[in-house]
């Protein structure tokens, strides 16, 4: 009884924290949500990493593609594979920083700090040598004071318009994801994906890498290009 009521309590609590926390509508205009809709331009983005071996398999049909894109990095997922990090940054695509543990309690409360996100920004900054200043909470959830800290800060807020459910176990399959991401997307989409599980060095997922072979040039057919966050949003990535 004590764990059903537990898994209720939490069940109830994240249900109203994606209904008022979350992307694409909330948090007072802080968030930024797509870019340009004059422009057929997008930007793929990728939460939660790395890992291994999705972000791998990710990493190389991206360079297939010839796609540029931007992952949201979690410090503790840095720790455990630098190299790919650095692999993802020298190959030109964005790192952005996704905080240090993956913790939705530490931004809701109005007298924190930016400890766990300067341990993401830290934990990045060592591997590549430069701050990153694209943000995204975790889970999406972002308070106005939360929001207050991060743009004193410097950062520039990054939530989406096409959310994929490609983090579900098991994997929705590749197809699926494709054309639901490709109904979503209009001009300045930023969509978003996931390369890794927090606090997981090892991620078995093959559909998102699936999916992209499938979206990439679907889109590409309907006259968009594929651009990194950067280029979007016209903001720098790194100061």
């Amino acid at each position: 009884m004590i764990h059903q009521l537990k898994q209720a309590a939490i069940t109830g609590f994240d249900t109203l924290g994606n209904r008022w926390l979350s992307p694409p509508q909330r948090c007072g205009g802080y968030f930024v949500h797509h870019g340009s809709r004059e422009q057929r331009t997008l930007a793929l983005t990728f939460d939660d990493g790395p890992s291994r071996p999705c972000t791998e398999q990710l990493l190389a049909a991206l360079d297939e593609l010839g796609v540029k894109a931007s992952f949201f990095c979690l410090g503790v997922n840095v720790g455990y594979h630098p190299d790919l990090v650095l692999q993802m940054f020298q190959a030109g695509h964005v790192i952005g920083n996704h905080s240090g543990w993956h913790s939705r309690k530490l931004g809701l409360l109005p007298w924190g700090d930016l400890a766990h996100i300067r341990a993401g920004e830290a934990a990045i900054a060592q591997v590549i040598g430069v701050r990153p200043r694209f943000y995204r909470p975790p889970w999406g959830w972002l308070t106005p004071w939360e929001a207050r800290r991060l743009t004193q800060a410097g950062y520039t807020i990054v939530g989406w318009d096409v959310y994929t459910l490609d983090w579900v176990i098991p994997e929705v399959d590749g197809a699926t994801l494709a054309r639901d991401a490709c109904r979503d997307a209009q001009p300045g989409s930023i969509f978003c994906f996931h390369d890794a599980k927090p606090w997981e060095a090892v991620w078995e997922k093959t559909e998102t890498t699936r999916a992209l072979r499938i979206l990439v040039p679907a889109l590409r057919a309907q006259g968009y290009t594929f651009v990194t966050l950067a280029e979007l949003l016209q903001r720098p990535a790194y100061g």
